[in-house]
């Protein structure tokens, strides 16, 4: 008898049991409506998914980055990981520790770099140098080191034209390769700590000031035309914000004034700055003096627009050294009764009402209120 392939037409054979031809009918449409019923829910659960994917509750690889490769070169206001970790905490490492958001960065969170990556398309600040395993992303890289000036300020703190000498290794040996060039965009923020020596010197004359401001300015603009010599497309420069107006120089006042002797300094740092930089092509200066005063020039009339209101705090930080040689972070021995250490400073409840994170450095929320400030130009500069 010939082999056949499935069973015959009037009988449905499982194991043993041998079904009517009613049973078997009646077997079959059961199948038919499982059948429906799990198609059903495939299409249902399909739809699900759409909706899902439409509304963005949905895991998925990012795109590679395409838009413009951000450098960033300065201090403290860009710097997200350059200066290393070091026990006991220190002035030059606090940034790694509590009440800082232990990623390197100078604040409760972001900083000046961080949002100007976002209006590049990037989540944050590009990489650290310093902090880099691999080769660099078409992001962009970052060479800001905390406590930075134009020329040497601290000791093992690279300064300006040492930070743009990194970069020039860099491109040179093609870790940064041509194609990140191509479209580029770099970032010269600093807060001015040049000038504490200045003001440490009581003995210096206003010539002597006035040449040493000409001496930064000039500087400055030798980095960006360095830069651009190197292939960087764009550059933003940071003009200076009122010093006196920092923390720093409000703590010898309570915090109800500003030290007018430090606002002229910026005054005249920011008048040779765009002397220095004019002419100059593809340069824009980000009137960051503007944008600060524009907050804490109403520290003390309650006035000016929804950006200064928002802050109950224009001059004092949210986080306040003990003492005036002190800084946020900073803790005393262990005690003897239960080893914790004694912290030698004071934390705020509510960062965001404070315009200032420590004594010189903005906190998220000023940052922000800055950033908000300076993006329109930044995004009509860049053609964003």
């Amino acid at each position: 008898m010939p082999h056949r392939s499935g069973p015959p037409p009037s009988i449905l054979c499982t194991r043993t049991h041998i079904l009517p031809h009613d049973t078997i009918h009646q077997t079959k449409m059961k199948l038919k409506l499982v059948a429906a019923i799990f198609l059903a829910l495939l299409l249902a659960l399909n739809v699900c998914g759409v909706e899902s994917r439409k509304k963005g509750h949905h895991h998925h690889v990012k795109p590679a980055y395409s838009g413009p490769s951000l450098y960033s070169f300065g201090d403290s206001f860009a710097d997200n990981g350059n200066l290393q970790k070091t026990e006991p905490i220190s002035e030059l490492s606090r940034q790694w520790y509590f009440p800082y958001n232990a990623t390197g960065r100078f604040s409760n969170l972001m900083v000046q770099s961080d949002f100007i990556a976002n209006m590049l398309g990037q989540t944050e600040a590009p990489p650290a140098r310093k902090l880099l395993v691999s080769n660099p992303s078409p992001g962009g890289m970052t060479f800001a080191v905390g406590g930075a000036g134009v020329f040497p300020v601290e000791q093992g703190v690279s300064s300006l034209g040492e930070q743009v000498d990194s970069f020039a290794v860099l491109v040179e040996d093609g870790t940064i390769p041509e194609s990140h060039l191509r479209n580029s965009v770099a970032l010269i923020a600093l807060s001015g700590l040049d000038y504490n020596r200045v003001r440490a010197d009581s003995t210096n004359s206003f010539a002597d000031i006035t040449a040493f401001i000409a001496n930064v300015t000039s500087e400055i603009a030798a980095s960006v035309q360095r830069l651009q010599e190197m292939g960087v497309k764009k550059v933003l420069v940071n003009n200076l914000h009122s010093l006196g107006c920092t923390p720093a120089g409000a703590r010898p006042r309570k915090y109800k004034a500003c030290d007018e002797q430090g606002n002229v300094g910026s005054d005249m740092h920011n008048h040779y700055l765009a002397e220095s930089l004019a002419g100059i092509d593809d340069v824009l200066i980000l009137d960051v003096g503007a944008a600060f005063s524009s907050i804490v020039s109403h520290h003390g009339d309650g006035r000016g627009g929804k950006v200064a209101t928002q802050f109950k705090h224009k001059l004092a930080p949210c986080c306040e050294s003990v003492s005036s040689k002190g800084y946020c972070g900073e803790v005393g021995p262990a005690s003897d009764y239960d080893q914790t250490a004694t912290k030698l400073y004071t934390l705020c409840d509510q960062p965001e009402r404070y315009f200032f994170w420590d004594d010189a450095n903005p906190s998220q929320a000023g940052w922000e209120a800055v950033m908000g400030q300076l993006q329109g130009p930044i995004k009509e500069f860049l053609k964003l």
